[in-house]
């Protein structure tokens, strides 16, 4: 079920500027705050020494840091972000020490992945899924599948709608994006995290709601190609 997901109101460009200029500020605050999701989800990547694993939207690198660690020098974790500002906060992470050589940077879209076919065992995706529209997320799901292997995985965080459509929260949250002006730019609005995975051809095999500071739900979500 998707319908009641709130249409995004401006272009993924818009957003993708939006980021850039709040960079700084992200990756010091708002990261901080998603770091419980960040915790659970990565525990449902389970990224294992040896394997390749991609991570759609890494921001400042804070999760790209632990996947590179995980994946250890056998592996490879690859970070790719539209915004040049936040790879560039990612780069600083990773060279500060976390990661060092074992993690690489892409700038570019997540709707057309400058990568091949079947070249991850994992795709990451946190924070992310619910910046596009409706039509794009088809394409971003579709290019994760596209470049995981027949047997990989998808893990994917969100922000999500699932059983809080009635919720002070969603309420409250939903009409600020329609009616707070410049907010939309930032893009993210809760979405059915489960079941656009599952419309796009993934079968979910673990899927849980956790909701960081009793406040915001987050669904996490690892499927298979179906």
């Amino acid at each position: 079920m998707t319908t009641g997901t709130l249409p995004t109101r401006v272009s993924n460009d818009r957003i993708v500027g939006t980021y850039d200029r709040i960079a700084t500020f992200y990756d010091w605050f708002v990261a901080r705050l998603e770091a419980p999701a960040r915790a659970h989800s990565l525990w449902a990547l389970g990224a294992s020494p040896g394997e390749r694993v991609l991570e759609l939207g890494c921001g400042g690198g804070n999760a790209l840091v632990e996947i590179a660690e995980s994946v250890g020098p056998d592996g490879r974790a690859v970070g790719l972000d539209a915004s040049p500002r936040m790879l560039n906060r990612a780069r600083n992470r990773v060279e500060s020490g976390g990661g060092g050589s074992d993690a690489a940077l892409t700038l570019g879209d997540a709707r057309s992945l400058p990568f091949e076919d079947g070249s991850f065992d994992a795709v990451y995706v946190a924070e992310t899924l619910e910046l596009f529209s409706t039509s794009e997320t088809t394409s971003v799901l579709d290019e994760c599948r596209r470049v995981l292997r027949a047997d990989g995985r998808l893990v994917v965080a969100s922000m999500d709608r699932a059983g809080w459509e009635d919720t002070a929260f969603v309420r409250g949250y939903e009409w600020v994006y329609r009616t707070l002006p410049g907010y939309a730019s930032v893009g993210c609005r809760p979405i059915y995290a489960e079941d656009v995975v599952a419309d796009a051809g993934f079968r979910p095999e673990y899927s849980e709601q956790i909701v960081p500071a009793g406040l915001w739900p987050i669904r996490i979500v690892r499927a298979r190609p179906a």
